[in-house]
């Protein structure tokens, strides 16, 4: 029970969070926060709580197994998204990840770690590999850049983000109350089916076209990271470090990592920007200090 109450209260959370990040800085940077784990951290220290370390570690793992259904969602979606419709991108996305869970619990849902983080991995890593390049975005001159992107399309209609919370939220509670019946396994595979992904890709890819909805699971792909990097770490620590060492060095981890994630890119490019900056002004100098010689 207090699973799903939790769930319920953080998945429309981070729903909206990321809607505004997205609004504010770009589909990528938004897809970016989405990925952190704000759902499945609470789910296993319930789990943790309820039912032992061992299966807390059994329920991390398995989670990191059910992210190849995330990435077969993301890559099915973006290439259905150019040619269909959202509700054609969504059956097609949904099926491949179906397929893929089902795959991945039947072949390795009895592994352990660090079975998980490598097939996580190289399975996300793939993904990204395989989604289509967005189309070029225009930019909003009067929009501030944001820490992955500037470009973007259209902005969104503001009415619908409380229709984004409820959807993520009556999706989490199917799932969660599927999930209960299950075990640590098939629960903590199932608390990595595409969700939040599927909510935020079909309202993007309505509002403003396949394009956002691609730069949207960019983002989300780009910024997994932090949520692999939490489960990894629970898995690892929680039997022999204990709970609450476990979480804390896991949330620590993850909010590291996310913050690379999202603002090392506005880093770089910022850097590259007052690099260019002062080639350019070097370059001026020297041109007019050449001209006055040859005057």
């Amino acid at each position: 029970m207090w699973s799903t109450v939790v769930e319920l209260l953080v998945a429309p959370i981070l729903v909206a969070s990321a809607t505004l990040v997205a609004r504010r800085w770009g589909e990528r940077a938004g897809g970016a926060v989405s990925a952190f784990p704000a759902i499945v951290g609470p789910v296993l220290l319930i789990v943790a709580l309820a039912h032992g370390a061992h299966f807390a570690a059994r329920a991390a793992n398995a989670t990191l197994l059910g992210l190849v259904s995330l990435a077969a969602f993301a890559v099915v979606y973006a290439r259905l998204a150019g040619r269909h419709g959202w509700g054609a991108s969504l059956l097609g996305g949904w099926a491949c990840a179906a397929l893929a869970a089902l795959t991945t619990g039947l072949l390795a849902g009895g592994s352990r770690p660090p079975a998980g983080l490598l097939i996580a991995g190289a399975t996300l890593a793939l993904a990204h590999r395989a989604l289509p390049v967005a189309p070029a975005a225009p930019i909003d001159a009067g929009a501030p850049a944001g820490p992955i992107d500037a470009g973007r399309p259209r902005r969104p209609g503001r009415g619908n983000l409380p229709l984004r919370m409820a959807s993520a939220a009556l999706l989490v509670a199917v799932l969660s109350a599927a999930a209960g019946a299950l075990g640590a396994v098939a629960g903590g595979m199932l608390s990595a089916l595409p969700v939040l992904a599927c909510v935020l890709a079909v309202f993007t890819h309505r509002d403003q076209g396949p394009g956002a909805a691609t730069l949207l699971l960019r983002g989300m792909l780009a910024g997994m990271p932090s949520f692999v990097i939490f489960c990894q770490l629970i898995a690892m620590l929680i039997a022999s470090a204990g709970i609450a060492p476990a979480f804390a060095a896991a949330t620590a981890a993850a909010l590291a990592g996310q913050a690379a994630t999202v603002y090392a890119p506005a880093a770089v490019h910022s850097l590259l920007r007052r690099q260019s900056s002062a080639a350019n002004s070097a370059v001026a100098a020297a041109a007019g200090s050449l001209t006055r010689q040859s005057s």
